[in-house]
């Protein structure tokens, strides 16, 4: 650096989510002195807004049902990236990801149970798992994270009731209407939300209670975190990465970071001008559910230091409803239960409705540019569907005047009635629904195979005969809403190799300058493995970047 420091640490981590938590407790139990540092007011990223869910092939506590290797991982992986990836890091991945767990779990940084039968989202498909390779984080009583709890990024409670439990027990909860023994599955979810209203606990689950696990674990360890400071740019001393000129509190500081900085800010979803730059006309940044500090900085910042970049066309994508004025939200189990179907603005089924999430927002993407429009999307069930499943947050049965009022939600007591509403062809809106609810009664969905696929059945209600996904729309009043091209992050961003460490367009390393999380090119290439596909990789290069900056490459190879 040209001046002196203000400020000298081994490494610097730029971005405090699930990947910079994971990277700065890593660092930290490696001995190196750490700074962690979060552009805006709140910790935990979009991790903290998700459902918190960690894809890890291999953990540990897949041994009790025979395990999973690595070998099976990567085909699983291979057979749907193909060579979109270096094959180095895939294999890093997979190796280092159950690696990552064990040390967070056996620190006391985290602990988790699997997400009960959650198959992996393309479970036929060569070497993927009938289940164990997504995990969720235990509730944490936030309480004790003390003064830092008011700091935690927070979403809006969209659970149903605003109850606070594992997406097990929600998964669980939300069958009770159609099979009332679930409820012995979730019962602990009664006692543990009135015991948090009665002495303060303030229970988090899901993403919440990810990032309050890592944020105590920081906490215990006394590694700083400093809020509202902002990544300006990166300093480098004879081509190699040596620190980082920040914007703290409004005040221009520079850190000297003798190891290295690593790059965990997030991606570009809230920066329209990136968007407008990389991504399709089909996004906006209005549709996503990123947090709202995503803005590409530390992507830009390392490109003026000369990385190069990868998968910028890309992201993780959700359908989102869009309620007026208010953040989107993902829809992701509700499609596949039965009941319900998804149209375009012509009134027609595209695909299967209980496709992954990512899946199926890339077929409105394609609808779309194919000249048909479904920008928005709708999906149109009836009386007996929202009488017996929670959506948008509204337990079963009951729909919010205010959403009715708002347009949010679209209610008419016929099929010509909710078509004229929307705007579409009355008849080619029965006919869909006719043809829908003929295949529906016998169980085979001909035109896009709903039900077939194990993760479809995972969304299903194994209540409803003789395929848990399909149920027929017949019981007015009928009911739509709304459904965009969310996402739930940027896809691209800097490309790193093995270690983590930023490259050149020439494949050199920029030596000092790491990159994990949705600032880095994802080791998942086009793909989305199963739940939990963004953050088991983040957390686990940031896991790999700290142990590499430390010098502990043994425990990282």
């Amino acid at each position: 650096m040209s001046l002196p420091p203000d400020h000298q640490v081994d490494l610097l981590v730029v971005g405090a989510g699930a990947a910079g938590m994971a990277c700065a407790l890593t660092a930290s139990v490696a001995g190196l002195d750490v700074l962690l540092i979060e552009k805006t007011e709140y910790y935990g990223g979009t991790t903290a807004l998700s459902g918190g869910v960690i894809w890890v092939p291999g953990n540990a506590l897949m041994a009790g049902n025979g395990g999973d290797c690595a070998d099976d991982a990567l085909r699983y992986l291979t057979h749907n990236i193909g060579n979109r990836v270096d094959p180095a890091r895939l294999r890093a991945f997979v190796t280092q990801a159950p690696k990552m767990l064990e040390f967070l779990r056996d620190n006391g940084f985290l602990a988790v149970a699997a997400f009960a039968g959650f198959p992996d989202y393309r479970p036929e498909d060569p070497g993927a798992a009938a289940s164990g390779r997504s995990v969720e984080p235990k509730v944490f009583a936030g309480r004790r994270l003390g003064q830092a709890l008011a700091q935690l990024r927070a979403r809006s409670n969209l659970t149903p009731g605003g109850i606070v439990g594992t997406m097990t027990e929600l998964r669980h909860l939300a069958a009770v209407r159609s099979n009332p023994v679930e409820l012995l599955k979730a019962w602990r979810v009664f006692p543990r939300n009135l015991w948090s209203r009665l002495t303060g606990a303030a229970h988090l689950a899901s993403g919440a209670g990810l990032i309050a696990w890592l944020r105590y674990g920081l906490l215990e360890r006394n590694v700083p975190l400093w809020l509202n400071t902002s990544l300006d740019h990166l300093v480098a001393e004879d081509g190699i990465i040596a620190g980082a000129q920040i914007i703290r509190e409004g005040s221009v500081e520079r850190v000297r970071a003798r190891r290295g900085v690593v790059i965990t800010a997030g991606g570009f979803e809230h920066n329209q001008q990136m968007r407008d730059r990389f991504l399709d006309e089909t996004g906006s940044s209005n549709y996503s559910s990123g947090a709202p500090g995503n803005t590409g900085d530390g992507i830009l910042a390392g490109t003026a230091a000369g990385a190069a970049v990868d998968l910028m066309e890309d992201a993780w994508w959700a359908p989102s409803f869009v309620p007026p004025g208010e953040k989107p939200q993902i829809v992701i189990f509700e499609r596949g239960k039965p009941g319900n179907i998804i149209v375009n603005g012509l009134g027609e089924r595209f695909a299967n409705e209980a496709d992954p999430y990512n899946d199926l927002v890339r077929q409105i993407q394609e609808q779309q540019r194919s000249g048909k429009p479904t920008i928005p999307a709708f999906m149109v069930f009836d009386s007996t569907y929202r009488d017996k499943y929670p959506l948008a947050g509204m337990l079963p049965g009951v729909t919010a005047k205010r959403h009715l009022d708002s347009g949010f939600i679209i209610k008419a007591d016929s099929i010509e009635n909710l078509a004229h509403r929307l705007e579409i062809n009355a008849d080619t809106l029965a006919n869909t629904l006719g043809r829908f609810n003929r295949m529906a009664i016998a169980g085979n969905d001909e035109d896009f195979h709903r039900g077939e696929s194990a993760f479809d059945r995972f969304a299903g209600d194994p209540q409803v005969a003789p395929n848990p996904c399909l149920a027929p729309i017949k019981r007015p009043p009928f009911y739509a809403m709304r459904l965009y091209p969310g996402d739930l992050g940027t896809k691209g961003g800097l490309l790193t190799n093995e270690n983590a460490q930023v490259t050149r367009n020439d494949g050199t390393v920029i030596q000092g300058l790491y990159a994990a999380g949705n600032s880095s090119a994802s080791v998942m290439g086009n793909f989305y493995p199963g739940a939990g596909g963004t953050i088991g990789p983040a957390m686990t290069f940031g896991y790999i970047a700290a142990l590499h900056a430390a010098g502990r490459t043994n425990e990282a190879g």
